[in-house]
């Protein structure tokens, strides 16, 4: 069995192994992730449900988008805002606007501009729980950005990016060109800038309905449509590097009197030898063999959810959870580590330490594992412990935190 398949219910492996159906998660990991780009065939259709065209125009007409999240674009260049934005000024509030100027925007489209909609996730259920599922598996955070076009200029010149990306192709087709590093992992603001590629690409093809595309960071590519409606989505997920360690570390540093002393810029040369082997010697031991690890536990301790809310639950004073068939989600985006001692149960999420007592342990173990849990199926869990009535309170409180959502008939929120 792959490292994937023995990940549990909750670890968001569901999500990686759907989006690149039928290749093998494991197989993914194994040898591609990070050092390989990865064309998969896919069924038509599989990623339809995402965002069809009309949730698409509803989301275009009727949410407040602004520039930079969306934007056109050709020949890799962006639009004139004005082209297809007017900025209203909005009263005693003293700010503008967003509107969209339809006609403008269509005909824009029409003469081969690119439409970008930056972080769809959050304005698309289906979109968001791949991002959650991949978030959780990954570790890192995740954002999905939509790609359409019409006609045949490309949207964005021939660049790389500074994460890892799954191309999802909704619907139509696109043609892609990958051509690999000029400048291994390269930065946004780099030393060095990554030279173009002046070899042929390493793969060209045209992605289907349904396809999968995955390049990891820094690889050169560039996409353009095929005279007729295209849609993709970029999931971009964004891996740490050595140098977020070295800022984890610096940022720990302020603890340290020898780091916040000033250094002996008048000293004799002694000194300054001396001031700077305390340095370094204060610097390895917090850059132990755990360091890694600690900052990343740090990491999903510290990482915030997405915004959900469902009224009139969690506005509800004393509120316990909506009776029928309520499921509860749990919203921490990063796995926690459950300590029970002392009758007390504690964890670190979502940049707080939680404390609990002892009696609650079954109910937050079911909802780490599972993440998804029937308000009776935890009942049952606590059997024994607490009853219903004080497992349906402790539900109310956690959704008041924030930390879990009630979901009721699947059409619920927080």
């Amino acid at each position: 069995m792959s490292a994937v398949g023995r990940r549990p219910e909750g670890s968001g492996a569901d999500a990686l192994a759907g989006m690149l159906e039928p290749y093998a998660p494991g197989e993914f990991l194994d040898s591609t992730w990070g050092v390989n780009f990865l064309h998969v065939r896919g069924r038509a259709g599989r990623f339809a449900h995402m965002m069809p065209w009309g949730r698409l125009s509803e989301i275009v007409s009727r949410q407040r988008l602004d520039f930079p999240r969306l934007r056109l674009a050709r020949d890799g260049k962006s639009l004139p805002i004005s082209s297809y934005l007017r900025h209203q000024a909005g009263g005693r509030q003293k700010t503008t606007i967003p509107r969209l100027k339809s006609a403008g925007l269509a005909r824009s489209l029409r003469e081969g501009a690119t439409l970008v909609l930056d972080a769809v996730d959050e304005l698309s259920e289906p979109i968001e729980e791949l991002a959650k599922g991949l978030e959780l598996f990954f570790r890192e955070r995740v954002q999905v950005n939509l790609y359409a076009g019409w006609q045949t200029s490309r949207g964005f010149d021939l660049h790389w990016d500074d994460h890892d990306v799954f191309i999802l192709q909704v619907t139509g087709r696109k043609r892609w060109s990958v051509y690999g590093q000029t400048r291994p992992y390269p930065l946004v603001n780099d030393i060095e800038k990554a030279q173009r590629p002046e070899h042929a690409p390493l793969w060209e093809g045209t992605l289907e309905d349904g396809d999968l595309l995955y390049i990891p960071r820094g690889w050169w590519h560039v996409a353009v449509p095929l005279a007729e409606p295209t849609l993709h989505l970029t999931v971009g997920v964004h891996n740490r590097t050595g140098l977020d360690l070295l800022r984890w570390l610096s940022d720990r540093a302020r603890a340290s009197e020898t780091f916040r002393r000033d250094l002996p810029r008048l000293a004799s040369a002694g000194e300054r030898a001396a001031h700077n082997a305390r340095l370094r010697e204060e610097l390895l031991a917090a850059w132990d063999d755990s360091a890694i690890e600690r900052f990343y536990e740090e990491l999903d301790a510290r990482a915030e959810p997405r915004a959900r809310v469902a009224l009139p639950w969690v506005a509800t004073p004393d509120a316990a959870p909506p009776g029928g068939p309520t499921v509860v989600r749990l919203l921490a985006p990063r796995p926690f580590k459950l300590e029970a001692a002392g009758g007390v149960v504690e964890f670190d999420s979502m940049g707080q330490r939680w404390r609990f007592a002892e009696a609650a342990l079954p109910v937050l173990r079911a909802l780490s594992e599972r993440r998804a849990c029937t308000v009776a199926g935890l009942c049952e869990a606590a059997r024994g412990r607490v009853d219903e009535q004080t497992v349906r309170a402790f539900l109310a409180e956690l959704a008041h935190k924030g930390f879990v959502a009630f979901d009721v008939e699947g059409r619920g929120g927080a």
